[in-house]
Parts: C-alpha cells; sequence; structure tokens
C-alpha cells in the first residue's frame, strides 16, 4: 500500500495511518492538518481534502468525501464523481462489455471476416484474371523454339543426362594427371626461360671476349714502346730503387717499432716505473694506487722513454 497523497510505500520510518474524516490512508507527513470534528468533540489530524472541506461547507450543509486522486489511479477509476457510473458514462460501459466479451471468447467476428473478404476481392480485381497455359500449348512452344514438329516431341522421350559418378581412386587419378599437365607446362616455360638466359650470357661473353681482344693489342703496343727506352734511363731506374730499398732497410733496423707507448696505464701522464707483477706502465701516484702484495704487483723498476719517441 501507499498514501493516497504523496504516493510512497508505507514503511517503519513512514507508517500507515488513516484520516479520521474520510477514512482513507495516509502517512504521517501528509496528515498534519487540525481540524475541529463534531463526532470527536475535539480537534483532530485529517488530509488537506478534509480539511478543505470542512473550511469550506456551512456547519448545517452535508459533507460530500471525495477520495484522493492515488485512489482512483489504484483502483483504475478515471472519474471523480462517486455517484453511479454506469448511466453517468456509457463509454466506460461499452468498453467493459467488449472486455467481459474477449475474456469470455464471445466477441463476434464477422465484421473482421467481411472486412478480409471486402480485401481478397479488391486484389483479385486489381491481378485480374490469370491466363491458364495447357499442355499442348507448352508442346507447340518448344516445338517452334526448337525447330522440330509437335510429333517429335511427343515420342521422343528427353531423358536427363545423368554424368557417371567417379569413384575415389578414378578422382585421384584424375587429379595426378591434371597435377602432372601443369608440371610438364611449367617445365616447358622453364626450359624456354633457361634458353633466353643462355642465349643472352652467350652474346654478353661474345661482347666480352671482343674487349678483351682489344685491350690484349693495347698491352702488346705499349709493351713494345717500353722495350724501346733507352737502356740508361732503365738502369739508373734500377739503381735508384735498389738504393731506396736499402734506405728502408737500415731505418727499420735503427728504429724497432715501440710496442707500448710511455704513458701511465691510468691517467696517461708521462710513465715513471713498471709494475713487474703485470708489466704495466704507472705514474708514481697511480702506481701506489695500483700496489697489491697479493697479485704480486708490489714490486717496480724505473722507466724512461725510448730515445727515438717523438710526442
Amino acid at each position: 500500500m501507499a498514501c493516497n497523497t504523496c504516493a510512497k510505500t508505507f514503511s517503519i520510518f513512514r507508517p500507515e495511518k488513516g484520516c479520521p474524516s474520510c477514512g482513507f490512508s495516509y502517512c504521517s507527513k501528509c496528515l498534519k492538518n487540525k481540524v475541529f470534528l463534531k463526532k470527536f468533540n475535539s480537534e483532530v489530524m485529517v488530509c488537506a481534502k478534509c480539511k478543505q472541506l470542512t473550511n469550506s461547507n456551512e456547519p448545517n450543509e452535508p459533507k460530500n468525501v471525495i477520495p484522493p486522486d492515488a485512489y482512483y489511479k489504484r483502483m483504475g477509476i478515471t472519474e471523480s464523481a462517486t455517484g453511479d457510473r454506469t448511466s453517468e458514462n456509457a463509454v466506460e460501459d461499452e468498453i467493459s462489455d467488449r472486455l467481459k466479451k474477449l475474456k469470455e471468447g464471445k466477441q463476434d467476428n464477422v465484421v473482421n471476416t467481411n472486412s478480409n473478404d471486402a480485401i481478397a476481392d479488391r486484389l483479385q480485381k486489381l491481378k485480374g484474371d490469370i491466363p491458364s497455359t495447357s499442355d499442348a500449348e507448352l508442346r507447340s512452344r518448344l516445338a517452334n523454339i526448337k525447330g522440330v514438329p509437335v510429333s517429335a516431341l511427343e515420342t521422343k522421350q528427353v531423358t536427363p543426362t545423368i554424368l557417371p559418378k567417379k569413384t575415389e581412386q578414378e578422382q585421384i587419378d584424375d587429379l595426378m594427371r591434371q597435377y602432372m599437365e601443369q608440371g610438364t607446362i611449367d617445365k616447358k616455360y622453364e626450359d624456354e626461360f633457361d634458353g633466353l638466359v643462355s642465349d643472352i650470357e652467350g652474346r654478353l661473353q661474345r661482347l666480352k671476349g671482343a674487349k678483351s681482344s682489344d685491350q690484349d693489342k693495347v698491352n702488346s703496343q705499349q709493351e713494345n714502346n717500353d722495350n724501346s727506352e733507352d737502356e740508361e734511363e732503365t738502369v739508373k731506374k734500377i739503381v735508384a730503387k735498389v738504393t731506396a730499398e736499402a734506405k728502408l732497410e737500415g731505418n727499420i733496423d735503427s728504429d724497432p717499432v715501440l710496442d707500448e707507448l710511455p704513458f701511465c696505464e691510468i691517467c696517461n701522464e708521462d710513465a715513471k716505473m713498471r709494475c713487474l707483477g703485470c708489466k704495466y706502465l704507472f705514474c708514481k701516484n697511480c702506481f701506489k694506487e695500483h700496489a697489491d702484495s697479493d697479485d704480486g704487483c708490489d714490486k717496480y723498476e724505473l722507466y724512461s722513454p725510448p730515445k727515438n719517441f717523438v710526442m
């Protein structure tokens, strides 16, 4: 149930209370109007409509209690009057009668049947008469299309051609045959392509051979010119070459290649000592940090850079 004014459901925090004047259910928040009623001979809390009726009616005039709107919604009543609804509202009576007939299965379907028949007749008129074609007409048309007499069609039975169903082995053989034919075609095109490639390569080789023969001729001419040089110039060139080679060998022997640079391994300063443990070069400060008796790197020897080293 719900309040007839605010339509909120009753609960523990919103208890249901009855109006002392009209008797309808209200919540405590909607039942807050204080009015004096003769039947209680005291002031009581009534609803808003009862207060309005009490204030508007004269003392000797009888009171007509009108139910609230929420009551009508709950009960399915649309009219606000409480009199005889059957005589006042004929439309509602008709609707209720039709609903009763629908529930009892006694509705009259004559009107619907007549309307369906009328629609079917109108569709038939729109479509018109459907022409019917006999078998003889169909045979004559088919004979005209094929250009044969009708008697030939009547005597001859047309049997549909049904392809024989192949077995699984026959299907496999057909697929293998198709695959072999495809491979033969591919092989043919590959052979043609290889022939074209070999032809082009042969032509390139012939062109390269012609160029090489021309180059050989030029080289032979240059050799003849070289042979015609003066013998004195040749001797001078040989002597100069031998002298240069001797000088180069002397420089190599006198200036050995440096295997290491005379710099500290840590700070790149000039090296002053060599560690006897790891054989690396260090300056004094870096050797103190590097010295370790466990690795044998606590002993050293003095180091001086080679004389032929140039910064």
